[in-house]
């Protein structure tokens, strides 16, 4: 059972623990151009409309920029693939706004400049 459920979550990432960080990145990211706390966009509690809303950029942002399916989107973000999948319609239905596009492509450049795995570094982590 155990060795199904590995089999099952490395067929969905190759690096679940990279894709949780790359998540948190996200997260912390949209938290800087929203002002709602990291904490709140990741609670598994609904919080307010305003930490919806930047829960849903989020998942968004890790769908469309690093063209992730939506079940290791939701792997990533301790959400259903199904949530996910509601939050980038939102999220594109309203970037019809002009002001709303601006804004989300400023984020999606930031998150495009996430740095790659530096394997010197990742091993530097291992030998510990």
């Amino acid at each position: 059972m155990l060795a199904q459920a590995l089999e099952d979550l490395w067929a969905i990432s190759p690096d679940p623990r990279r894709d949780r960080l790359t998540a948190a990145f996200i997260t912390h990211a949209v938290a800087l151009a929203t002002g709602v706390s990291p904490s709140e966009i990741a609670s598994a509690k609904r919080t307010s409309k305003a930490a919806a809303r930047a829960r849903q950029i989020a998942i968004y942002l890790a769908h469309v920029n690093f063209n992730w399916p939506l079940i290791r989107v939701a792997f990533a973000f301790n959400r259903d693939r199904t949530t996910c999948g509601h939050a980038c319609h939102r999220i594109e239905d309203m970037r019809e706004n002009a002001d709303f596009d601006a804004r989300m492509s400023v984020l999606e450049a930031c998150i495009k400049q996430a740095p790659d795995a530096i394997p010197e570094l990742t091993q530097l982590g291992a030998d510990r």
